[in-house]
């Protein structure tokens, strides 16, 4: 039986014309030693030849392992925007030779806390935050040789890179809308409306300025509907947003009999409004027009037709790992780390069937 003789430097080192010291330092990737590109190359061909592999140890492993890992905080996954966004992180991530770790926090601040502390304490590629979590400031203190990305809403006077939402602009976008349709008391639904949720707070924000400029008092045309952190705990967590959208609807409809059109805090809210509607036999639109956020795949559905508004999810996923990429990659021999990216994209308006003139009185 033929057994395959082990490729040794000295077999590579024959084969090159060089010195086994010097295929050593160049495998080894010696600090303080340089050879000419030709030797480097003429090592390298030889180790492809002879089917040479490099002894990598344990500890290094776990280093280069730790290197080419990308920590993504999110909210939550049962909602597609967020699902969507790491689907687009991973592609671009994968391009480059990436691993991610997502970690789901349900917004609850130990759990942002944890995560941060715990990777920064690691030499990974990079994090990516999916919303403002509540420890921004804290986070200026972390080791500055990890590359951070927010995808999100403004956060002032952090000094990291960032891929700014202004949800104000969206909303506004939908007010116009409604209000060249005919409608005039809308409903806004959103999950629990904290000030520390500065998405949902500034969509309402720019749903009222949009009243506002077209000289009409926005508590006299928006009608805000949201449930309590205890009444939205019992949801079950797989359909939180979903439930939020169905069940405060309904208590809206009964609240306000004068609304003719309705916006969810996003797309899967949305969804919720639309099924209670259809529960109490109402049409859409024919009867009451519904609006969302963030042009989900569901959103396109058919039988949905969701008027909504896009924020190029899949463009702003690529970019943040792009943003990372070139913080660790080296250039001249100097680390892109000295700069800060801050881009916004532009909302556009998805018009679809959920939405068409008011229903006359």
């Amino acid at each position: 039986m033929n057994v395959k003789k082990k490729v040794t430097t000295i077999d590579i080192a024959r084969r090159a014309g060089v010195s086994q010291s010097t295929v050593s330092m160049i495998l080894n990737e010696k600090e303080g030693v340089s050879f000419s590109p030709e030797t480097k190359e003429k090592v390298l061909k030889a180790m492809k030849e002879l089917g040479y592999k490099k002894k990598i140890k344990p500890e290094k492993l776990k280093e280069q392992s730790l290197n080419n890992l990308i920590l993504i905080v999110c909210p939550i996954l049962s909602n597609i925007y967020y699902t969507m966004l790491i689907h687009a992180i991973s592609q671009q991530a994968d391009a480059y030779g990436y691993q991610i770790i997502v970690v789901p926090t349900m917004r609850n601040v130990a759990k942002e806390q944890s995560a941060t502390q715990i990777f920064s304490n690691f030499p990974i590629a990079g994090i990516i935050f999916l919303y403002p979590i509540s420890n921004m400031e804290e986070l200026q203190n972390l080791p500055n040789h990890i590359p951070m990305v927010s995808i999100g809403e403004k956060v002032a006077n952090h000094r990291f890179d960032a891929i700014d939402l202004n949800s104000s602009k969206p909303s506004y976008l939908i007010g116009e809308h409604l209000i060249s349709l005919g409608h005039r008391k809308i409903g806004y639904i959103s999950t629990p409306l904290e000030q520390k949720e500065l998405a949902r707070v500034q969509r309402l924000a720019g749903l009222r300025s949009c009243f506002w400029k077209q000289h009409m008092e926005p508590d006299d045309h928006v009608f805000v509907m949201s449930p309590t952190e205890e009444e939205f705990s019992t949801y079950p967590i797989d359909r939180l947003e979903y439930e939020t959208g169905y069940q405060m609807a309904l208590k809206l409809l009964a609240k306000e009999p004068d609304i003719t059109a309705f916006v969810g805090v996003n797309d899967m809210i949305a969804v919720g409004i639309m099924d209670a509607l259809y529960a109490k036999k109402f049409k859409i639109p024919q009867d009451f027009s519904v609006c969302g956020f963030d042009n989900t795949p569901l959103s396109s559905y058919r039988k949905i037709s969701l008027t909504t508004v896009d924020h190029s999810v899949e463009q702003k996923g690529k970019e943040a790992i792009e943003i990372i990429h070139r913080k660790n990659t080296s250039h001249r021999g100097v680390k892109h780390k000295n700069f800060i990216m801050r881009l916004e994209y532009e909302p556009e308006l998805i018009k679809r069937s959920s939405t068409g003139p008011v229903r006359k009185q």
